[in-house]
């Protein structure tokens, strides 16, 4: 057998029985490559052996593992700065008690890397769920510092939709009030009734709020963006939502308003339906399934009830008797300013 051979334009050396490729490997930069960097290599040899290959041969490889230390670098130190701000760890605290603050940021980094743990451990989402855990080991524990494509990715979302859905079927993450502008200071008297039952308020950490209500300030759809997108990506979401529809005869007079409940009913979603005291509850016959029960939001009992599903539904502490029957009880005074109930 000849020493050397030549195909398809590479050239082959005879190594035993078997010819191996000649690959000629261009000069690489040279950069010192960190924690992240490495993880990232032991990955792509592992399961992206094809990119591991080209850029070896192509000399980029140094360079890749560089730039993918530093870009995680610099979203660990992003994290970390957020973190930091919002557990009060300050430079402050680094001149009154370095050590303190050496520990309180060690903690930070820690808790950034072992999140994914933690989560599996409080589940065991190893014994319980093998397919979602191995897929997200497979791209958080080997990979870490791996950007994956948009088919990857669709993968990672699935596998913790999945994970919620089996897990927390009756955990709620989003209250989504289908309304009427023109009922905007009924709704508006809703909302606070709802934060006084515990929902939490936005905050300069957590600036997302839990309630979406376009006609509250909470809910404001920020500038540039289109209220119409907002409200269809918010009905079209496998985030757990509980959707409420404030039927009055304004809300009946909108097409959009209808065109929202209707979204909400063909889409399965958890849904309450709340008649403002006047309204005709005739209208709603034949609108959406009737299962569901309705209530009108003068009904002392019914609100009473709805408090204690919302707590279960958001894993809420109960506020004292005291403090919840004086806030439904201010609420209701703000209802009977405006309707006129008849006996």
């Amino acid at each position: 057998m000849e020493k050397y051979i030549t195909k398809n334009g590479i050239k082959y050396e005879l190594r035993g029985e078997q010819y191996y490729p000649m690959l000629e490997i261009s000069e690489q930069t040279n950069y010192e490559i960190g924690k992240y960097g490495h993880l990232h290599l032991e990955f792509i040899k592992k399961h992206r052996r094809g990119t591991y290959t080209t850029l070896l041969t192509e000399g980029r490889l140094n360079e890749h593992l560089h730039n993918i230390d530093e870009q995680v670098h610099e979203q660990m130190e992003s994290y970390i700065t957020q973190e930091a701000e919002r557990m009060g760890v300050t430079e402050e605290l680094k001149a009154s008690a370095p050590m303190h603050w050496v520990q309180m940021m060690n903690n930070i980094k820690a808790s950034a890397e072992e999140a994914l743990s933690d989560f599996c451990r409080k589940y065991d989402v190893k014994a319980q769920y093998p397919a979602a855990y191995n897929l997200l080991v497979f791209y958080y524990y080997e990979s870490s510092s791996y950007f994956v494509d948009m088919a990857e990715a669709v993968n990672i979302r699935k596998a913790v939709v999945a994970l919620k859905d089996a897990m927390c079927p009756e955990s709620y993450e989003k209250i989504f009030i289908s309304h009427r502008e023109k009922d905007k200071k009924e709704v508006e008297a809703f909302v606070e009734l709802l934060h006084a039952i515990g929902i939490p308020r936005p905050t300069a950490t957590q600036k997302e709020s839990i309630i979406f209500c376009t006609s509250h300030p909470e809910g404001y759809v920020p500038n540039g963006e289109r209220n119409l997108d907002e409200i269809r990506n918010l009905i079209n979401t496998d985030r757990h939502t509980l959707y409420i529809m404030w039927y009055t005869d304004n809300y009946f007079e909108s097409q959009a308003c209808l065109n929202e409940a209707g979204a909400i009913w063909a889409l399965k979603k958890k849904y309450q339906e709340i008649l403002a005291p006047s309204f005709d509850c005739n209208k709603i016959r034949g609108l959406l399934d009737k299962q569901p029960t309705w209530f009108r939001i003068n009904d002392k009992y019914r609100l009473n009830t709805f408090k204690e599903q919302l707590e279960r539904m958001f894993s809420l502490d109960p506020i004292s008797s005291n403090s919840w029957e004086k806030a439904r009880d201010r609420f209701l005074e703000s209802i009977e300013e405006k309707y006129v109930v008849s006996v």
